[in-house]
Formats: C-alpha cells, structure tokens, sequence
C-alpha cells in the first residue's frame, strides 16, 4: 500500500471578516490527482487559525477522500513539524501544496523548510496547486529550491482568468464529488491576481493551443541542485473533472539525460584504499579503468566528467572525515573514485554504489621444488583415523586372543598349546596388512571373526590405495595457507601499498606475517622487488591482486608461470563508488551501473581492474610415487631394524648372564 501525505497550505483571503477558500474545481482536482497517482494517505498542512476557516473545505474534502479508502490527518502549515511528518514507514512518500495565499517569501513556509532538510528527494513526491493565471512559481520559487534530478514535483496551473475558473466551476459541477456541490453555493471572493512583468510566467512553459481546460500541469526537476539555469520543465497535459489529458511523469529511474552537466568524481590517485605514495607510473597504469568506467557512465547518462584529484583517501578523526572522503560525505564530489572497498566504518557516513569488482590482497609465491620430499605413505592418514585404525587393531587382538584361550580350555586342540598373545599380536599385524594369516581357528567363532576382519582389512587397503592415487593425481605443492608457509620457513614481505592495511588488520595469521616481515626488513617494499623475490623462491609477497596480475602480464613474463597465488579469503572485499547519503545522483547511477554491466561494458572494465591470473600450461595429471614420497616407510623399516638389533643384543647379554651365573654356580658347588 501506497502513503501519501497532502501538504495544505492555507488559501484565505480574508475580506469583510470572511473566508477566501480553494474552489470546488481545485478539491476535486486533489480527488482525482490522489486516485491518479495511488495514494493512500494524505497529511493536510494548513494554517491553523482560531477562525477555523479550514474546515469549511476540509470537511467536505476529508468526506470525499473516506469515501474512497484514502486516510486524512492535518499539520500546521507554518513551522512544519517536518521530515517527522514526512516520515512514513511506506515505500515512498507524496504531498500537495497549493499555493494560493502561501507566503513563498516566508521562510518557515512549507516549501523552504522542504529544501533545507533536503526533502526534495526520491521518497517524497510533490504536487503544488495554483489557480491564478498570472503566478510565476516556478521562475520566483523553485528555482532556488535544493530540488534535484531525484525529486517528483508536479505543478498544475491555470491559464484561465478567474472569471473563466469561475464558469468553469459551474460547468463541471456535477463531474464533481456530491459533497463539493453544496460547498459550492458559498459566496467565493476572487483571488487578488499577482503580476510581475520581470518574471516569467508558468504558462510560458506549456502549449496554448487548449486554453479551455482547468489546470495543466508542469514537471519540474534540477540537473544540479545548486545550479538553478539547469531546471528542467515538461508539460505533462491538461486535466478537467473527469477529463484527463495527461502522461504519467517521467520516472526518476528514467532520468538518464544530464544534459551536458557534469558528474563530480573525486579521484584517489593511488592503487588501493591504503594512504601511501607510490609512481606515477603505477599510479597512471592504475586508474585508467577507472576512468573509462567514468567515462561509461557519463556517456550513458549524457553527462560530461569533472576530476577533482586526491593524494590520500582520508580517515575518520573526532568523527570528521578528511581528504577525499571527507569531500564524499559534505557533497563536494558527486563519487569517489578509486579501489575504494567497503567497510562498515565508512558504511556508517556514506552509501556506496554497485559494487564493482571483488577485491582481494594474496600472497605470490614460487612452489616448492618437486624434489621437496612429501609423506604419501601416512598423508591420508589424520590423528583421528590413525587412532580408529590403532582401536581396530586392538580390539581384532582381543577378540583373537579371547577365542585361543576359550579354545584351549574346551576343544585342547594340540597345535594351539603353544600359541599365546605373542602370536596373536603377529597375525592381526598380517591382517591389518593384508598378508592374510597363519592362524587357522578351529571354532566357529574364530573363524567368522578371521573371515571379517580379512574383509575389513581388503575395504581399508583398496581405500588407502584410492588415497595415494588421488594424492599422486594432483601437484605436488604442498602450500595450501599462511601456516604452511610459516611451515616450511619462507621469508614473508608485503606491498608498500598495503602497509597501512596490513598494520591496522585484526586477522593472526596476518600479524604473523607482518611481524615476521618487519623483524626481516622485508616490509613497505615495491611490487616489482617483492614480486621479484618471490620467484627466486622460498618467499611470500602479500600485495594487492590487482598489482600483482598486472605485473605477471607485464614486467614478469618469463617469470609469471613460476609464482603460484595463494588467496586469503579474510581479505576479500568489494571495490564501488562512495557517496554522501544525500547524494541525489546514487539511484541513477546504480542503474547506470546496471545498464553497462548488460551490456558487456562494465565485464571488459572489471577485467582491467582485476585481471585474470597468467595461463599457463597445465601440469601433469598424474606423478609417479618417488623413493621422497615414501620416506616414512622406510624410517619404519629402518626404526624396525634398529630395535629388532637392540632386541637381539639385548637377549645376548641377558643369555650370558643366565651362562655366568651357572657357570658361578657350578664352580661354588665344586
């Protein structure tokens, strides 16, 4: 549901201790205005004087409108208790002013207290009335109004003398609300006509060719609010009781013509949303998408571009922005332009625009040599699997030497007198490994258990055989985040560009490596050295993707197949326009936006911004298992003989203990 909200101003004349009041044409043309345009609700704003003269229109006209569904509730006129009454929890908000007998001059009148809380916007529609042939509103008062190319303001004015208006009324009598007719046998006064030859007239913005309708009506908006030679006037057509020759007003969303005038961008030059100085060659190479995306926009909008350049971005202190944010939020600018991502810091004080592109900051790196010895053997193995496969053992050597000793006591089967959990241990170890086992059960349950776990130990070993042939199926990097290059004790620097990011962040896994960095003197360097360094190896640059795949399609051709990138997801971020909250240009250029992304425009812009990573060739499906892939298996064997050796050596000195001490005794006993 639509709500609407009627601004009535007051139209008495008072003469003879009597009231002047709108006439019954004019009631009704609210009537219909109201239907035309779906309104649901309507706020009168009237002078309310003791006279009460208000009601004598306001009854009748609150009578016609509850007829139709629609809600009335009335304002003072002077010192509005405005936006509070404006402000309607609706999808957007409507009023009517009518003019006749408003002091324009005033300065707590409707109107101006509307243009200094910039309610001339996008949520709030404007209707405004006059009956006199002679008035020069549009020239006198809205030309210095704060209305831009985001406000709906209509004006319906007469060409008609009041003479004419008059018969007019009587004409359409009975095309008007049942209500209005007895309201109009009162005695009307003529209005008191304006003329000032100095100014132009409504009138001359519209046709004369249909000089016997009531009321035609005008569109009025800004290019620019605060220039007022860029009002634009249309002529929407003419209206009588029941006789509508009129076109709807033109959409905001439609509005997509400047007419020539400019769009303020404030341009950061600079390749982040970071405050550091960097070349001008960077600097060049950084923000000609940027402009091209401006230059779409302006040319979709047939607007012209004017660049107001920034060294810094600007930061939040004592609650005041600086530098170029701080243009954003006092309006100086139109937009920001730049890598200027999305934060709720600055969410709090602006708006921003569709985002652009996602931007990202990773860290470049070479892979580590092929040679680079890897453990295939326990790799897809974790903590908690090696723990169920050690319980698995444990629990088969259990249920084994359970049966040998039930085994012994009932059936005293002669080859099992000398089997003991020695042997059993021995035989779930060749179970567990697929040697099968020597260990023939005589029992039944014995030999439904070595039938199981027979079947187990086949289903884990075609799975750990499926293991390592994925693991051999992929490349072998073995860096997959920032702790694995801590891991393996790569050096870690970052991007002069992202000092201030980088210091301010409240990630552990990036104070890590700026710490690590700083301690290294491997911070603040240039894209090119740290980029440089990376591909001679064992080393991480954590810069800016947009720096980086510039330089890799660039300066770092030989070597761009060489560095891997590795994406840090807490970084991710949306690059768009920052604008003052009451910018009047954020709606048209979001769907300025949207119409280049339709177009492809907005893709090819996005692709300069943030290129695709090098292609390169691709890597081996498959790599074979190296005696460095199995390590592991040979530290087993090698641990295993180590202590089968200790073990022997063991039992030797313990057999010549058991010799010299019989060889002590028998010597005593001689």
């Amino acid at each position: 549901m639509k709500t609407v909200l009627l601004m009535f101003s007051s139209l008495f004349f008072v003469f003879a201790n009597s009231c002047v009041m709108p006439s019954p044409l004019t009631l009704q043309l609210i009537i219909e205005y109201v239907k035309w345009r779906s309104w649901d609700q309507i706020v009168l704003f009237d002078n309310l004087s003791s006279k009460n003269c208000v009601l004598r229109y306001a009854r009748p006209l609150m009578s016609c409108l509850a007829e139709r569904g629609i809600s009335v509730s009335i304002q003072s006129a002077t010192n509005p208790n405005i936006p509070i009454a404006l402000t309607i929890r609706r999808h957007r908000i409507g009023s009517i002013v009518l003019l006749d007998g408003l002091n324009l001059t005033s300065s707590d009148n409707v109107l101006q207290v509307a243009s200094q809380k910039l309610l001339f916007n996008y949520y709030v529609s404007w209707f405004m009335i006059t009956a006199r042939n002679t008035d020069t509103t549009i020239d006198a008062v809205l030309k210095d109004l704060n209305i831009g190319i985001d406000s709906d303001v209509v004006v319906a004015t007469s060409s008609n003398s009041q003479d004419v208006m008059w018969e007019l009324t009587l004409k359409y009598r009975n095309r008007t609300c049942s209500n209005f007719r007895q309201y109009g046998q009162l005695d009307f006064q003529n209005l008191p006509e304006r003329r000032n030859l100095d100014r132009m007239m409504n009138l001359d913005y519209i046709g004369r060719e249909n000089r016997t309708m009531c009321f035609h009506f005008l569109h009025v908006y800004k290019i620019r609010n605060s220039d007022n030679s860029s009002l634009v006037v249309y002529s929407l057509g003419s209206w009588c009781p029941g006789l509508f020759l009129l076109k709807d007003p033109m959409s905001v969303k439609l509005r997509k013509d400047f007419r020539g005038w400019p769009i303020i961008f404030g341009v950061l030059n600079g390749t982040n949303d970071g405050q550091t100085d960097i070349t001008d060659e960077v600097v060049v190479n950084d923000i000609t998408p940027l402009l091209d995306f401006a230059d779409s926009v302006t040319h979709d909008l047939n607007a012209s571009i004017e660049l107001i350049p920034h060294d810094k971005l600007g930061t939040l202190t004592n609650k005041v922005w600086s530098h170029l944010l701080g243009d954003v939020v006092a309006g100086t600018v139109d937009a920001g332009l730049g890598y200027i991502t999305i934060n709720e810091e600055r969410l709090g004080d602006m708006t921003f625009s569709h985002p652009l592109i996602r931007y990202m900051r990773n860290v470049y790196y070479h892979p580590l040599e092929t040679g680079t010895m890897r453990d295939i053997f326990l790799q897809p193995f974790n903590d908690r699997l090696l723990g169920c496969v050690a319980a698995t053992y444990f629990l088969i050597l259990l249920s084994m030497g359970t049966i040998i000793y039930v085994a012994k006591r009932t059936l005293h089967p002669e080859e099992e007198k000398n089997v003991g959990l020695g042997e059993a241990a021995l035989w779930c170890m060749s179970i567990m490994c697929m040697q099968g086992s020597p260990w023939i059960p005589k029992s039944s349950s014995g030999k439904t258990l070595l039938l199981f776990s027979l079947v187990f130990a086949l289903v884990t070993y075609n799975a750990y055989a499926g293991f390592i042939t994925s693991i051999l199926s992929v490349q072998a990097s073995g860096i997959r985040s920032i702790t694995d290059l801590l891991f393996n004790n790569f050096k870690l620097g970052y991007s002069i560009t992202e000092d201030e990011y980088i210091r301010n962040v409240n990630d552990s896994h990036l104070r890590q490596l700026y710490i690590k960095a700083f301690n290294n003197r491997e911070s603040r360097l240039g894209a090119t050295t740290g980029l440089m360094k990376a591909a001679q190896g064992r080393y991480g640059f954590f810069v800016s993707a947009t720096l980086a795949r510039r330089a890799l399609r660039t300066t770092f051709i030989q070597e761009r197949c060489s560095l891997k990138e590795l994406p840090l997801p807490q970084t991710f971020t949306l690059v768009a326009l920052p604008m003052a909250n009451t910018c009047p240009y954020k709606k048209i250029i979001n769907l300025s936006i949207l119409r280049i992304q339709e177009h492809g425009v907005l893709r090819r812009i996005a692709e300069r911004m943030l290129p695709e990573m090098p292609t390169c060739k691709a890597p081996t499906t498959f790599n074979s298992a190296r005696l460095a892939d199995v390590y592991s298996a040979f530290l087993i064997l090698i641990v295993g003989l180590i202590t089968a050796v200790s073990i022997g050596i063991f039992e030797r000195i313990w057999n010549k203990r058991k010799q010299m001490q019989e060889s002590i005794r028998n010597n005593f006993d001689e």
